[in-house]
This record gives structure tokens, C-alpha cells and sequence, in this order.
């Protein structure tokens, strides 16, 4: 039996809703006059891991994190908690009373938002990935494996799906919940003499989107063909960047598209909103409302998020302007966007773009990618898992990766082609929805001896 004050605040099914109230009342008796915000999240997982063609982990959890917001005018502080037991939320509560007494003000503090209106977002939950049983995962490990051991290579993976369940609610009376599910497998072939290796890998939230055995084909087919590379010469090059490695620069770029960082001079875009800066047929946007890209209709503070167009026609439309910042600039919040599309292409597929290049590189992805001059947006990484050099609209040889030192800006600017579908690549954060695109005088720095 527990004990008293130790059982759950909702013993059957995490409501987190139930939990955010119960909360909220005990802040309310706590710190009276504070301004109180509850984020609730639950988040259940599952996954398997295989390597050198054995199923090595599989692990399952379902967790409730709980964390509490508390403003005392300019002073403010937050902390978080795995437990829904009354006694340790009501402790919850009281460590972010008293680290906001002790916390220094903040002059940026927000009040809390009011209560908003959402826009109707399309369904982002998928009950047939929540249905995932131990043994559908494992069949995916095992059916990857298997194409590594008929076509004798190492394989190695890892699959997760993710169901996600958010609630906020406020002393100010802001209430906002969503659920979503993701789900993301990665595979990486090696050839037995250590010079070739091919990756893939998707990012979903439907079930019926992950083809596992497609991917393992597509790491595998990629791992035969690059390997006993041959060596080119540093310099500038045309390349094909598939979806992973443009969605790996394009994070950079998004991340420099801030008003602030603009304003104040340390940004690409200081001075640059509306102007032409890439190729005509170039889009970003955010919009949670598309079908295609379903997300959250608020972003973590319970702001609404409404269709954004970052990249217009190839001119640097909007930033993104913090509740803050906008205050002080009179310009309207965009709130913290996550899910971004890049698009107008016309190109039906890689094909297609491999055919139309007279000489060139393709490119798999990137590895271990930093920012070189954030001024500029130069980054720096290393090709992997597959680079193949283009003659006459074929792909003729593997070649030995390169280090690169380039700028999205400059590969969105001297884009000539991209396809018209975009797929939503595996990522840290946040959901990218990317084409494969065709971009010209491309920095290939020095050589690299990774595979």
C-alpha cells in the first residue's frame, strides 16, 4: 500500500490534464499572486538497436514529466519532476516558489499569455504506431539483417516510434493540448573490407509511411556501390545533396532567421528581409494547419502558430520574432516554429536530377556539421556514407569523402533544380520536410579519410 500522499493524482491513465489542475491549485495556496504556467508531457516509447547483424537492445517506457513555471513579477525559475504523487508535486510546486524568491529579476520576463484560440489542426497521432507490439519491431531487425547477411555485409540500425501527449494550463487560464506520434529508423551498411558504406533513413509520423525494407535495401545498395573509393581534388563542385544532407544545412539556416539576432547586427539577414537572396523557385514555410506536415497548433509557451512563409519566390520573407522582441519592435510574434517545408521543385526524382548533370557529386549526407561564421552562415562538415561522382548524367565511380566548408545561402542561391516531393528527413529537432536539389560551385575543402 503507499503512502499517504504518495499515490498518483490520476491513478489510471496519466490524465495530465487532471494532474495540470491539481497543480495549479496547489501553486495557487503556495504562491498566491504568482504567475504559474504547468507543462505536462507524456511520452511513450519503444525501439530496438541491431550492429554487426545481431539484435543487440530493445527498450520500452512510458513516462509523465511534470514541469512548473513560476514568476514572481521579474523573478522567475523552473523545475520538473517524474512523479505524479501529490507529495511530490506539491514539492515541485514549492522548489519553484522558492527559486523564483532567490532567482535575480529578468527583465525580458513575458506575463503569461491569455486564454487563445488555436487553429483546427490535422490529425498528427497515428494509433497504428501506438500499436507497435515487441515483436514488429524486432521484425524490422531482423528483415534488416537478413538483406546484410544475403548480401554480405555489416548492418547495422535503430528504430524508436514515439507517442507523445502535451498539456499546458496557466494561473492566467491559457489551456492548450495536443498528441502526436513519430517514428524514425536509420540503417547503416559496411562492405567486410572497410571502404564502402551506405545510409539511409525516415522520419514519419504513419505507419504506412516507414518502408524499413526499402531503407535497409537503400543502405545496403549504396554500401556495394561506394566501396574501393577513388580520390578527386578539393574544390568547387556541382553536387546532388539527397534529403538528409540538405535538411543538416538547412537547420543552420533556419536557426540565423531570427529578428533580434537581425536587428542587432549578428545575423546574414541584418538588413535583408524582402530582399531576392536565393533562386526564384525557392519556399520555406511552417504550417501545422497542412496535412502533410501536422503538427502542434502552439509552440512551448501556448502561442499560436499560425501558416508561415519564411522564403518566398527566393526572397527572405519573415523571421521569426520572439513575444519579447516583438514588444519592443512593434512587429508581430511568429511564436517558436518546429516543422518547416522546403519546396518548389520540379525535378520527379534523384533520377532525373543525376541525369540532367554533366559533372558532378552526389552526396549522401553530412557528418559532424558546425557553424564556421554565423555572419554568413558558413558551415563545415564531412560527406558520409556514399559519395559518388556524376559523368554524362551517370553515376560512374565511388569517390573518397571530402570536408566541406560552405553556406546554405549559397546552396539555396545557386540551386538550378530540386525534386518536387520532399520527404521528412531524421533529425534532433524539430521536422524537416526537404528535397533532394541540384546546387553549383559547392565547396569541396580537403580530403577526408572517414568512410
Amino acid at each position: 500500500m503507499s503512502a499517504p500522499g504518495r499515490e498518483p493524482v490520476s491513478r489510471d491513465s496519466h490524465d495530465l490534464d487532471e494532474v495540470a489542475r491539481h497543480v495549479l491549485a496547489v501553486a495557487g495556496d503556495l504562491a498566491k499572486g504568482a504567475d504559474v504556467r504547468v507543462d505536462l508531457d507524456r511520452t511513450r516509447s519503444a525501439n530496438v538497436r541491431f550492429a554487426k547483424n545481431e539484435m543487440t537492445t530493445s527498450g520500452e517506457y512510458d513516462e509523465v514529466t511534470v514541469a512548473v513555471a513560476v514568476a514572481l513579477g521579474k523573478r522567475q525559475a523552473w523545475t520538473s519532476t517524474n512523479q505524479t504523487d501529490a507529495a511530490s508535486l506539491k514539492s515541485l510546486v514549492e522548489r519553484a516558489v522558492a527559486m523564483a524568491r532567490l532567482a535575480p529579476e529578468d527583465p525580458e520576463t513575458m506575463p503569461l499569455l491569455a486564454p487563445q484560440t488555436y487553429a483546427a489542426a490535422p490529425p498528427a497521432h497515428d494509433p497504428k504506431l501506438d500499436a507497435m507490439a515487441p515483436a514488429d519491431r524486432a521484425a524490422i531487425a531482423t528483415r534488416a539483417i537478413a538483406a546484410g547477411d544475403r548480401e554480405k555485409v555489416q548492418i547495422a540500425g535503430f528504430f524508436y516510434r514515439n507517442a507523445y501527449e502535451r498539456v499546458i494550463r496557466s494561473s492566467s487560464g491559457l489551456a492548450a493540448a495536443h498528441r502526436e506520434s513519430e517514428a524514425q529508423y536509420t540503417v547503416t551498411a559496411r562492405t567486410t573490407d572497410a571502404t564502402g558504406s551506405g545510409w539511409a533513413g525516415r522520419e514519419t509520423h504513419l505507419a504506412s509511411d516507414l518502408d524499413d525494407a526499402l531503407l535497409s535495401r537503400t543502405a545496403i545498395d549504396k554500401a556495394v556501390r561506394s566501396a574501393s573509393p577513388r580520390a578527386l581534388p578539393p574544390g568547387k563542385y556541382t553536387v546532388i545533396l539527397e534529403p538528409q544532407a540538405v535538411s543538416e544545412m538547412l537547420a543552420f539556416l533556419v536557426d540565423s532567421m531570427d529578428l533580434r539576432s537581425a536587428d542587432e547586427g549578428r545575423s546574414y539577414f541584418t538588413g535583408k528581409v524582402g530582399e531576392k537572396l536565393f533562386a526564384d523557385f525557392v519556399n520555406l514555410r511552417s504550417d501545422p494547419t497542412d496535412p502533410e506536415t501536422p503538427s502542434a497548433p502552439y509552440d512551448p509557451e501556448g502561442m499560436p502558430l499560425r501558416p508561415q512563409q519564411w522564403i518566398e519566390a527566393g526572397r527572405a520573407k519573415e523571421l521569426h520574432v520572439s513575444r519579447f522582441w516583438g514588444q519592443k519592435k512593434d512587429a508581430k510574434p511568429t511564436g517558436s516554429h518546429h516543422v518547416y517545408r522546403l519546396s518548389g521543385g520540379q525535378a520527379a526524382s534523384v533520377d532525373e536530377l543525376v541525369r540532367g548533370t554533366k559533372r558532378g557529386l552526389l552526396v549522401t549526407r553530412f557528418w559532424y556539421n558546425r557553424m564556421l561564421e554565423p555572419q554568413s552562415v558558413m558551415l563545415t562538415g564531412l560527406t558520409r556514407d556514399g559519395l559518388f561522382l556524376i559523368e554524362d548524367g551517370r553515376i560512374v565511380a565511388p569517390l573518397s569523402n571530402f570536408r566541406y566548408n560552405e553556406s546554405p545561402v549559397t546552396v539555396l542561391k545557386n540551386v538550378d533544380a530540386m525534386t518536387r516531393a520532399t520527404v521528412r528527413t531524421p533529425s534532433g529537432g524539430g521536422s524537416w520536410y526537404v528535397p533532394a536539389l541540384r546546387t553549383n560551385e559547392f565547396t569541396m575543402a580537403s580530403p577526408s579519410a572517414a568512410v
